[in-house]
């Protein structure tokens, strides 16, 4: 019973790292997509006058984008959510690591079932306090980074373990 508790949060544990690094790639391309496009806009309002002349209604149309994104930027906490979710990450990569070495050290029997009980408890309490939020990092499912985070976390077992999950 204690090595399927240890090997479904194994599973469990691959997958959320999977899910979060993707989750942190994502609000990295749109923070750079953001940034990116209001330095462009600044740069060129001033040096495209003729532009402006041949085309006003498009330029007060992407000039008003992005007074708007100038304005919404701070609420979206991007930076704050990527440096949050690196530090979740890596503690979470290290709980993953520590999760094989238990099941491991279970199958071959290096420690007994009620020392592989104590130790996977001791793990999950770990796990639970990095997987807290802070009142600023709101994560919504997102359907697309499930299906790469579950497509990843089957490869990686398969390979490693030669199993499915």
């Amino acid at each position: 019973m204690i090595r399927n508790k240890i090997w479904y949060n194994l599973v469990n544990s691959k997958f959320k790292c999977y899910y979060i690094s993707y989750s942190i790639d994502k609000y990295q391309k749109r923070s750079i997509f953001i940034n990116s496009f209001l330095a462009i806009i600044s740069i060129s309002s001033v040096s495209a006058w003729a532009i402006w002349e041949i085309l006003p209604l498009l330029w007060a149309f992407i000039i008003g984008i992005s007074n708007i994104l100038i304005a919404i930027k701070p609420f979206l906490h991007y930076d704050k959510k990527i440096k949050e979710l690196n530090e979740k990450l890596t503690i979470l990569e290290s709980i993953q690591i520590e999760f094989e070495k238990l099941l491991y050290e279970l199958d071959i029997k290096k420690i007994n079932k009620e020392i592989a009980s104590n130790d996977f408890f001791i793990i999950c309490e770990k796990q639970i306090k990095v997987l807290r939020k802070s009142d600023e990092l709101l994560l919504s499912t997102d359907n697309k980074i499930k299906k790469k985070a579950d497509a990843d976390t089957d490869r990686y077992i398969y390979n490693n373990y030669k199993t499915k999950c």
